[in-house]
């Protein structure tokens, strides 16, 4: 969440400049934790903060741990600067080179809050050879309360702003008039309840990244599509129920569904006797037009059943065969005249022909005594 207000901003060192800082002793542990800032009230050695009702700060075990997870839900890890070089980078133009970075927090009751600083080289041996003593640290605070309200950096320093306090690790303090986007519990909470809503839309977001804007504006116009969907179909049962008339039904408009279902059945037994009796007529004809012989009927048939145009179209391209037309008189002779002489001839006939050399056409004029 950005505010448009400043706020005050602890820099634990003494400066000219409005701003508090706070700076404790460079005193790190046999494991390399550093005190960033003291336990309970504490304040700069020249009475800061003047804002804050008895002008001190304040952190507790409770305080800490929102510190902490505040840290802990951002990719990246708090720097740690020369002279507080990267507050004033923007003004005089130089470079901020780190002097290392931390992310592992931890709360000493009685002692404070402790970083565990992974420091540049350069660093480290600015420390071994004395060259900076104090560790100060930058952090918007409460104005009301004095309660630290998130960590913003820290630097190497020369010029602590409290007195007492244990070597890099000084804690220096100003209250910081500039404008700066800040990290409040609320602004945790709210990007939480985020998280939440986006979950509602079918979009998960990792921690520490930024939703995908266009897929949170598609999945929400998809939602709200929807929702008009849904209040347009429940306009449109209102409006069926309003025409009820009390859970009649117009005869003149609707049919019983058992009715529906009863017309649909003799519907289709028509169709099939319909179906069947067009297949009958058209086999007839293809019989009585010699397109099929009779070991073909079944077959034809058949094929009628299942698709009625595959077998109109077989016999439109089938040539009647005279003989075969000749055979489907109902059982009345054929004008001789009209009658392939050689479709009379037997099959016995039709080999003693091939046997003897004899013509089919010459073997039924001897059969019929014209030779």
């Amino acid at each position: 969440m950005k505010t448009s207000s400043p706020l005050p901003l602890a820099v634990l060192s003494t400066t000219p400049e409005p701003v508090a800082v706070l700076s404790l002793d460079l005193n790190v542990d046999d494991n390399g934790w550093q005190q960033l800032l003291p336990a309970g009230l504490f304040r700069a050695v020249d009475g800061r903060p003047f804002d804050v009702p008895g002008h001190h700060w304040f952190i507790d075990a409770d305080i800490a741990a929102d510190l902490i997870a505040l840290a802990n839900d951002r990719l990246n890890e708090v720097v740690i600067d020369y002279e507080h070089q990267t507050l004033k980078a923007e003004d005089n133009g130089l470079p901020a080179p780190a002097a290392g970075w931390f992310k592992t927090m931890e709360w000493r009751e009685g002692s404070g809050l402790w970083i565990k600083p992974q420091w540049t080289p350069r660093a480290t041996d600015f420390i071994k050879n004395g060259e900076y003593k104090y560790l100060s640290a930058v952090f918007p605070y409460d104005a009301i309360t004095g309660r630290p309200l998130r960590l913003h950096s820290a630097a190497l320093v020369n010029r602590p702003g409290i007195d007492g306090l244990q070597a890099v690790e000084a804690l220096a303090a100003l209250s910081l008039n500039t404008t700066l986007t800040t990290t409040h519990p609320t602004e945790h909470s709210m990007n939480e309840l985020l998280k939440k809503m986006l979950a509602q839309l079918g979009i998960t977001v990792e921690d520490g990244k930024e939703p995908d804007q266009a897929a949170a504006l598609a999945a929400l116009s998809a939602q709200i599509t929807k929702a008009a969907t849904v209040e347009s179909l429940a306009t449109q049962v209102a409006a069926l129920k309003a025409n009820d008339n009390g859970g009649t039904v117009d005869p003149a408009k609707y049919v019983p569904v058992d009715v529906m279902h009863q017309l649909h059945a003799q519907i289709a037994v028509l169709s099939a006797e319909g179906n069947a009796s067009k297949l009958d007529q058209t086999i007839d004809k293809a019989k009585q037009e010699g397109r099929i012989v009779p070991a073909m009927e079944a077959w034809a048939r058949d094929l009628g059943k299942q698709d009625m145009a595959a077998l109109q179209a077989f016999l439109d391209k089938s040539k009647p065969i005279a003989a075969l037309a000749a055979m489907q008189t109902d059982g009345t002779k054929p004008d001789a005249d009209n009658v392939d002489p050689l479709a009379t001839l037997s099959a016995d006939e039709k080999k003693v022909c091939l046997a003897t050399g004899i013509s089919e056409a010459d073997f039924f004029k001897t059969k019929k005594g014209d030779a």
